[in-house]
């Protein structure tokens, strides 16, 4: 094991390396010493320590791949790198990989202290979640349980959940916050190293737990039985148990009916996508943050695109405030046009009820049987196409959607979407139609 912090030769090298590869403005902004620093290096993992928050965060999510490729070249194997902010403490495990790295006590993984219900932007798509979140960090155990939070990606799960432990933490309560992946792993070690006795006390000993991501332990039988355990241990103690999904519980089919049933008779809620108002104002709190004035043309300008999820739009304000950063130019909206292209070379947001009638055209049925209850595969195969494509193109929510047929639940309408983009990977004839339809919808708008 070898400490970087001692002995930065590592980091310098491969800084170096990467000083040809990258343009020099960036390489002056995020990477260069001393706004960056190789922290510590064992024989899995490579910790780099960051200026600030922003700057760690950048490095992850834009600069992972230049740099695991170049310390991999470097030291000639595969290691995981890991972004740090100077001076935050992390805690090794007994194989030297890192088991916290922003050690808040009592937590499994990271938690990010920037996400507080303070930073959390409201509106329609998420007050209810944002209410029953608040509510069981500060009352754990005593009003929802347990709470499940589900929607799509990006959309805000994430932060809550960690507002939920920074708010436990200010109040020192003992709590875990892990991902499922990470409970798996540390339920089947402990079968495999005879302390699951040691496991079972861990967990059951804690006032709350946060788990994210219950989806992944769909088919994996013997850590669904470990958890159902833990569950019941906690639930019977009135501990506060958060679980997280990117899917409803009628969505989580290979989860045991045992599990589903304990997680329906708690408070299940969904975030969807926000609406034009809160998109400009989680825009304007992100310039807020980074303390950068953008004009309210520009934030306008950027929260009428078109996007998947909330971390595509900030993506898109991150490349505006760039400018800023880079040059300690303003931006203005023809910098902002340039980077992310002129209004008519923009998708827009199509009209749902064009969107209803190109599909009904298309499929050569009537708009009636295509929004009615029939069953008949001739009909529902063409409502769910429409369904999907009025999420990706109109960018209405579950709920307003599913009034547009009838009255049909979100959970309905999940389904739909969900069944559309599963048969699209394996259906060519399905992705035909659907670049078909799109094309189409798209023109005439």
């Amino acid at each position: 094991m070898t400490s970087v912090d001692n002995d930065n030769d590592l980091w310098m090298t491969a800084l170096g390396e990467m000083e040809t590869k990258v343009p020099k403005p960036i390489f002056e902004t995020w990477l260069k010493f001393p706004k960056t620093r190789g922290k510590f290096f064992s024989e899995t993992v490579f910790i780099i320590e960051a200026q600030d928050a922003f700057i760690s965060e950048y490095l992850e999510t834009r600069m992972y791949s230049v740099i695991s490729e170049t310390l991999q070249k470097l030291i000639k194997k595969e290691v995981e790198i890991k972004f740090n902010v100077f001076g935050v403490a992390f805690t090794l495990d007994e194989n030297s990989n890192v088991k916290v790295i922003k050690k808040i006590e009592n937590l499994g993984v990271q938690i990010n202290d920037q996400y507080t219900f303070d930073n959390f932007v409201l509106g329609p798509s998420n007050e209810l979640v944002h209410a029953a979140s608040l509510s069981v960090s500060e009352n754990p155990g005593k009003s929802f349980n347990p709470l499940m939070i589900y929607s799509e990606v990006g959309l805000g799960k994430t932060h809550l959940l960690h507002a939920i432990a920074n708010k436990l933490h200010e109040q020192n309560f003992n709590f875990y916050y892990l991902t499922c992946e990470d409970f798996t792993n540390e339920y089947i070690k402990s079968i495999r190293t005879n302390s699951t006795e040691k496991f079972r006390n861990k967990y059951r000993s804690i006032d709350a737990l946060l788990l994210d991501d219950i989806q992944f332990l769909m088919g994996k039988e013997q850590t669904q039985e470990g958890f159902f355990h833990t569950f019941n241990a906690l639930h019977l103690n009135k501990k506060q148990i958060v679980i997280t999904s990117d899917r409803p519980i009628s969505g989580l089919k290979l989860l045991e009916d045992r599990i589903t049933s304990r997680l329906s008779g708690g408070l299940v809620v969904d975030i969807q996508f926000p609406d034009l108002e809160t998109r400009l104002d989680i825009l304007k709190q992100k310039a807020l943050i980074k303390n950068v004035v953008v004009d309210d043309e520009i934030i306008g300008f950027i929260a009428n695109r078109v996007y998947h999820n909330i971390r595509e739009m900030e993506g898109a304000l991150n490349k505006v405030l760039a400018i800023t950063e880079l040059t300690g130019i303003k931006p203005d909206i023809q910098a902002a046009e340039e980077l992310l292209g002129a209004p008519d070379e923009l998708e827009v947001f199509s009209d749902p009820d064009e969107i209803i009638a190109q599909v009904s055209k298309y499929f050569q049925v009537d708009i009636e049987d295509l929004r009615g209850k029939s069953r008949e595969q001739k009909y529902t195969t063409p409502r769910q196409i429409a369904m999907f494509i009025l999420r990706e193109d109109s960018k209405i929510n579950l709920n307003s959607i599913g009034k547009l047929f009838g009255g049909r639940d979100h959970s309905t309408v999940l389904h739909a979407i969900r069944r559309v983009q599963t048969d699209a990977a394996t259906n060519p004839n399905l992705r035909r139609d659907l670049l078909s339809l799109r094309s189409s919808i798209i023109n005439r708008g």
